[in-house]
């Protein structure tokens, strides 16, 4: 899969996610109602975002205890939605995907954040995936 190909993953991850979020629908199911023929995306792109979905949901505690400890002043529940989604998948991708080096993951989703957040999203992102990166070297978070 080409970056772009990648990128595009990581930006229908997002929304499947928040799409998750805000109903009771799966990722799948989503993906089947909300694309025509004419722009569903080519079928690498939804598995990879499906994987990625999936790794999250079923890490969700593992993954926003390690967002807790590493926002200073700042509990998960007052996290923008999107922020939360972009680190969720960003830390997911880290822990659990052998094949990225984790500065991409990071960088993607600083670049995401800004596209779906605020002005601040992508230095807050940044900030937080920094934390992890650096715990992630000193072996603190176990991977896989």
């Amino acid at each position: 899969m080409t970056p772009r190909e990648k990128r595009k993953s990581r930006v229908l991850a997002v929304q499947l996610s928040y799409g998750c979020e805000l109903s009771d629908n799966s990722a799948e199911n989503l993906l089947k109602t909300c694309f025509t023929e004419e722009n569903i995306p080519i079928e690498e792109v939804k598995e990879y975002s499906l994987k990625l979905v999936k790794l999250s949901h079923n890490n969700i505690n593992k993954v926003d205890k390690i967002i807790n400890e590493n926002s200073k002043n700042w509990e998960i529940t007052r996290i923008a939605l999107t922020d939360k989604l972009v680190l969720r998948l960003a830390i997911t991708e880290m822990l659990f995907i052998e094949d990225v080096p984790e500065k991409v993951s990071i960088s993607e989703a600083v670049e995401i954040s800004k596209v779906f957040g605020t002005k601040d999203s992508g230095t807050f992102v940044n900030g937080i995936l920094d934390a992890v990166f650096q715990k992630l070297n000193k072996g603190e978070y176990i991977l896989n």
